[in-house]
């Protein structure tokens, strides 16, 4: 039996989500940005949750962890650098497991945006939580001396089965398709997912699963290897991981 994902918005544009398994009742809850709002959009599906996996210890996802874990006993797991933020039952690391509704979630150390963030990714379930590392269209903000770190994380994940889903941490989608077409104007795919986009915010629904084939066609982080994005910022015939580098510090002044 497949098992139930659930996303939503919390704190304006956090990505909550719930991974509901019907054979066995179990839920997880990808982060906590909001425990009340979390707690809440459980109740409303009638799910109880579980277990917790933290990606990465910003506070923006794991505020509400603890509220979460007193009120229901749920198991947490997660990076060792968010034992500070969050109560961590275990601790993941490259390598690691997370068995879960008869998948098994590998655990994938993704730095780049967080010096400990992890990606919990499932072959068997084509699906990944990516937290801050991807979003539709885009990638998290990169930390200081870690450009190659963060380059090196998505080419991992670019590298799944194009029918993987991704769950990324945030909705920053309008944004990110704005700034993607600007480098990419000649992308038709990606002009049809802008004016998706542009409806989607208009419409006030909330966007942050996509796919592996989704961004290869309209994300210029995951397109860096094209000539094209080279030419937009200025380093044509440059090896793709400093197009990324060009491109993400684009994004930041954009």
């Amino acid at each position: 039996m497949a098992l139930d994902l659930h996303v939503f918005r919390t704190l304006g544009d956090n990505a909550g989500a719930l991974l509901h398994d019907p054979a066995s009742g179990a839920c997880a809850a990808i982060d906590v940005p909001d425990a009340g709002q979390v707690m809440a959009a459980a109740k409303a599906k009638g799910w109880t949750i579980s277990d917790v996996f933290v990606t990465h210890a910003h506070a923006d996802h794991t505020q509400g962890v603890a509220a979460v874990k007193q009120a229901t006993g749920a198991q947490v797991c997660g990076p060792a650098d968010a034992a500070s933020q969050a109560p961590l039952d275990r601790i993941l690391s490259e390598g690691d497991a997370v068995s879960f509704g008869g998948e098994s979630f590998e655990i994938w150390h993704t730095p780049g945006h967080a010096p400990g963030h992890l990606s919990f990714v499932s072959r068997g379930a084509k699906l990944a939580f990516v937290g801050d590392v991807v979003f539709v269209m885009g990638c998290g903000r990169v930390q200081p001396g870690q450009m190659a770190a963060m380059w090196t994380s998505l080419s991992r994940l670019m590298a799944l089965p194009g029918d993987t889903r991704l769950l990324c941490g945030h909705d920053y989608t309008l944004s990110n398709a704005r700034f993607a077409a600007a480098m990419e104007p000649a992308n038709a795919v990606l002009t049809a997912r802008l004016a998706e986009a542009e409806a989607a915010k208009a419409d006030g629904r909330f966007w942050a699963l996509t796919s592996v084939a989704e961004e290869a066609a309209t994300n210029p982080f995951f397109r860096a290897g094209e000539g094209a994005l080279a030419a937009a910022v200025g380093v044509n015939g440059a090896p793709a991981g400093e197009v990324f580098a060009a491109l993400r510090e684009a994004k930041n002044r954009f």
